[in-house]
């Protein structure tokens, strides 16, 4: 089984917008395995790692991605759970709740204040609506040198509009990693 990295570069002019990024293959970590023992939630189906259909490139749900040097990430658990809305905005409903693992062992402190998930469901990849207030657990700031930090990212994603697409950059300069795949239900 091969695995890959999907690295989004964006030019320093500013933020990347539609059709400006340019997507390459990075090598496959060392550490590139299913989730360990820890991912106690569904499994998810990994026949949608890979190359899809617009040619771009994405680990599977139970991979581990190397996003700088010294610096790993996996979705460590996905949920399905069922949403409750109640900020303005959010809207209740099937939801995925994607627990993000990353792994520090850069030898010094690393900064996780800017770090973002985003997730995107179905082949249109529609983009997925945070729900914030139902059990959101946002990185913390920074995560020493040899310790890890888990961030809880609930995302709306309706049940048949799967697979997902969870993107995460950690803001550091390092590289935007794609999972993608099937969650089971």
């Amino acid at each position: 089984m091969s695995v890959a990295v999907v690295l989004i570069v964006r030019s320093s002019s500013g933020p990347a917008t539609a059709g400006s990024d340019s997507t390459v293959a990075a090598a496959p970590s060392a550490s590139a395995s299913p989730s360990e023992k820890e991912s106690e939630s569904s499994e998810s189906e990994d026949e949608d790692a890979g190359e899809s259909s617009d040619g771009d490139r994405a680990l599977g749900l139970k991979a581990v991605a190397t996003t700088s040097p010294g610096v790993t990430a996996r979705l460590a658990r996905i949920d399905s759970v069922q949403a409750t809305a109640s900020l303005p905005g959010e809207i209740g409903g099937p939801a995925l709740a994607i627990t993000v693992k990353v792994k520090n062992q850069t030898g010094k402190k690393l900064d996780l204040a800017l770090g973002v998930v985003n997730a995107y469901y179905g082949q249109e990849r529609t983009p997925a609506v945070s729900v914030a207030s139902d059990g959101e657990v946002p990185f913390p700031a920074s995560v020493a040198d040899g310790d890890s930090a888990k961030g809880v990212y609930v995302f709306q994603i309706p049940e048949e509009a799967r697979p997902v697409r969870v993107e995460l950059d950690l803001g550091n300069g390092a590289d935007v990693v794609v999972f993608k795949g099937r969650p089971q239900r």
